[in-house]
C-alpha cells in the first residue's frame, strides 16, 4: 500500500534557491522528533562544500514565545536589544561549536531584514560564512512545533523532516534523556501530526531508509535542496567535532550503519505494547509493522492532535533531562534569564501602555 500523503510532500527546489552572490541563499531546516537521526543528517549535509548547518539554535522554542515583549524590531533600539539577547543565549552554543560569536555590528551589517525571521537567517548565514560556506541552515528537532509558521515565513527554504520507528525512538529518548514512555510517545505523535499538517511539500526522511540505503537517500536530499551530490558527504565522520561526539554519541564516529534499527526488541513486551497502543494510528500511517496484534484505530490513517502530557509528568521528564548535567542547566539558565530580562524591560518601558512598542 502506498500512502499518497507521505510521497506527495516531496518536490525539488533545484534552481529556486540559485541566486546572485550578493543575495543570501535560503537556509535549510532539519527537524523532527528527538532521536530520529536529525544530527546524523546535519553532519552529512555539513560535509558538503557549500553547506553548514547550525546545530540546534532552539530559535523558535526560546524566542518566538517571547518576541512580543521585545517590541517592534523595525525600531533600532528594540532590534539591537534583541540581537544582543540572542547573542547571550547562543554564547554557550558558540563555545560548544567552537565558533567565534559574531559581534552586534557584524550582525547589523549582514542583517537580511529587521524581522524575527531576518535575524535568524542572518545568524545562519554568518555561521556558514565562518566555516567558509555559502549556505546556512538550522537543525533543531523541536522546530516541528512551528512548522506551519516556518513554511510560511521562509517560503523558499527546503525543510527536511525526520521520522523513525516510534519504538526505537522511545528507547533512544529513554536512554539519552530519561524521558518516560508517555512523554516520548507524545513527542513522536506531535511530530507526525505536525508533518501531516504541512502547508507545502517537505522532504520526509525515514531513519531506517537512511541507514539502509544511505547513498540513495543522501542523493535525494541533495536533489530536494537544489545542491549537487558530493561523495565527501559519505565521510562525514572524518570531520565530526569531538564535543558533538561526546554529546550525541559514538554513532557519528563511523560510517552509517543499521545497527540501531529494531533495538526496541530489548525492551519488555509491556513497554512495546504501550508504545504501539499510544502510536497506533501513526504506525499504521507510516506502515511500521506491529509486533503482535495491531491495536484498534478508530479511523484509518487519521492523525488527531495528541493529548498534552500532564504537568507533573512534564516536570519529572524535564528534571530527568537536566539531571546533574551542568551544560544543560547552563543552557536552561540562559533561556530563563532572557525571558526575565525582556519581560522586565517591557514592563519598565510601559510597553502595555504604548501602541508602537
Amino acid at each position: 500500500m502506498t500512502n499518497s500523503r507521505i510521497t506527495a510532500k516531496t518536490f525539488m527546489f533545484n534552481d529556486l534557491n540559485r541566486t546572485n552572490n550578493d543575495i543570501p541563499i535560503s537556509p535549510i531546516f532539519i527537524m523532527g522528533c528527538h532521536r530520529t537521526g536529525t544530527t546524523l543528517v546535519c553532519r552529512i549535509l555539513n560535509s558538503h562544500s557549500r553547506i553548514e548547518i547550525y546545530l540546534e539554535t532552539h530559535y523558535y522554542p526560546i524566542f518566538r514565545r517571547n518576541i512580543y515583549y521585545c517590541g517592534n524590531l523595525r525600531r533600532s533600539a528594540n532590534l539591537i536589544c534583541f540581537i544582543n539577547e540572542l547573542r547571550n543565549v547562543v554564547r554557550g552554543q558558540a563555545i560548544f561549536l567552537d565558533m567565534e560569536l559574531p559581534g552586534t555590528d557584524d550582525f547589523l551589517e549582514a542583517l537580511v531584514a529587521p524581522t524575527f525571521e531576518g535575524v535568524l537567517e542572518t545568524l545562519l548565514l554568518l555561521y556558514a560564512k565562518k566555516h567558509g560556506k555559502v549556505r546556512g541552515g538550522d537543525k533543531t528537532p523541536q522546530h516541528y512545533e512551528y512548522l506551519p509558521e516556518i513554511l510560511e515565513k521562509f517560503p523558499d527554504s527546503p525543510v527536511i523532516f525526520l521520522m523513525r520507528d516510534p519504538r526505537d525512538t522511545v528507547l533512544s529518548m529513554q536512554r539519552q534523556f530519561g524521558t518516560n514512555i508517555k512523554g516520548a510517545t507524545l513527542c513522536w505523535n506531535e511530530a507526525l501530526y505536525s508533518y501531516q499538517r504541512a502547508t507545502r511539500p517537505v522532504h520526509l526522511v525515514r531513519y531506517e531508509e537512511l541507514v539502509r540505503r544511505p547513498a540513495e537517500i543522501i542523493e535525494e536530499m541533495c536533489t530536494f535542496i537544489g545542491e549537487e551530490y558530493e561523495s565527501s558527504m559519505f565521510r562525514f565522520f572524518d570531520k565530526t567535532p569531538e564535543q558533538i561526539i561526546a554529546q550525541k554519541g559514538g554513532k557519528l564516529l563511523g560510517p552509517v550503519d543499521s545497527g540501531s534499527v529494531g533495538k526496541f526488541q530489548e525492551m519488555c513486551s509491556t513497554e512495546i505494547e504501550q508504545i504501539e497502543t499510544e502510536c497506533a494510528a501513526g504506525m499504521q500511517l507510516m506502515q511500521y509493522p506491529f509486533s503482535k496484534i495491531q491495536p484498534k484505530v478508530t479511523k484509518k490513517s487519521e492523525i488527531v492532535p495528541p493529548k498534552k502530557q500532564n504537568f507533573l509528568g512534564f516536570l519529572f521528564d524535564r528534571l530527568r533531562y537536566y539531571n546533574w548535567n551542568f551544560s544543560r542547566w547552563s543552557h536552561g539558565w540562559r533561556r530563563w534569564k532572557f525571558i526575565l530580562k525582556v519581560r522586565t524591560r517591557y514592563l519598565l518601558a510601559l510597553g502595555p501602555l504604548r501602541k508602537n512598542w
